[in-house]
């Protein structure tokens, strides 16, 4: 029993993951408070949900969910908030108002009900480990969460795009000296973070449903893991996943009341012991110009 609630908690944590790495990002980055990766993630659900209607499969409809959420952060970033850099308080209203408007524009497209997104084939098949079936969903979710880590760490460190944007966090002014152009990279963080959060989506709807609130409903747990790992770091969001996910699973079998105080518990602990989390840097002079 205890090792199937492990491995809950595992998936747990892998969805936690994809959930948090782009608001992360974003933040740490672009250091833009994206409220509006809630309505990116809705985006993603139902767009997942309704290719699946169609008959697509689930890969073609997972990573078709994270591209149109990603195009809707584009054009949300080039329209909105590529004015509004040096300003943090209209970024924050803004993305706000964005969450807002994308639920609001589902719940009144789709309607207000829960929609159950149906898993078919493997999928929906279970293993038996120690004794007990596991959900081959769940493993799927684990495996999603290390490739997409796999690959944001590639991304990051094995490419010249990733020295880039490093160069671009360290001094923008600097960066556009050199000849790199700050503006398109902040774009592609952006939708990037669309992206991630919109296959979060895809991943969510098998397991949790399919319903306009969902977006708000996980906006505190993304929150909570993206204190807990440290800002911009996407090993800290990993880390930070892991300890939330098998916190919450561990926690919820034994007391299942108490699952959602623990997590903000550790992010309390962290904040006072290790304010910048438990892989992020230091604050320090962040250089805001030519932004």
């Amino acid at each position: 029993m205890i090792v199937n609630v492990v491995l809950a908690g595992i998936s747990l944590a892998a969805f936690y993951f994809v959930l948090s790495a782009g608001l992360s990002l974003v933040f740490g980055i672009m250091g833009v408070l994206n409220f509006a990766s809630a309505g990116y993630f809705l985006i993603g659900l139902y767009a997942s949900w309704f290719l699946l209607g169609q008959h697509s499969g689930f890969l073609l409809a997972t990573l078709g969910a994270g591209v149109i959420a990603g195009v809707v952060a584009l054009v949300v970033e080039y329209g909105l908030l590529r004015p509004l850099y040096r300003n943090p308080g209209g970024q924050l209203l803004t993305t706000l108002g964005v969450m807002l408007i994308l639920s609001e524009a589902v719940n009144w497209v789709f309607g207000p009900q829960i929609q159950q997104e149906p898993m078919h084939g493997v999928l929906a098949q279970t293993l038996p480990i120690a004794g007990l079936p596991f959900p081959v969903y769940r493993l799927v979710l684990i495996g999603a969460g290390l490739v997409i880590y796999g690959l944001l760490m590639l991304l990051m460190r094995g490419t010249s795009l990733g020295l880039k944007v490093r160069a671009g966090v360290e001094s923008q002014t600097l960066a556009e000296l050199s000849g790199i152009r700050v503006m398109p990279l902040r774009s592609l963080i952006y939708a990037l973070g669309g992206v991630l959060a919109g296959l979060a989506g895809a991943l969510y709807g098998p397991f949790g449903g399919v319903y306009p609130g969902a977006g708000t409903d996980t906006l505190l747990l993304t929150f909570i893991v993206v204190v807990i790992g440290g800002l911009g770091s996407v090993a800290g969001t990993l880390v930070a996943s892991l300890v939330i996910g098998l916190a919450e699973a561990l926690v919820g079998f034994f007391a299942p009341n108490l699952a959602l105080t623990v997590n903000v518990l550790a992010m309390i602990i962290v904040l006072v012991l290790r304010p910048q989390g438990l892989l992020g840097q230091a604050p320090g002079r962040r250089d805001t110009h030519a932004a």
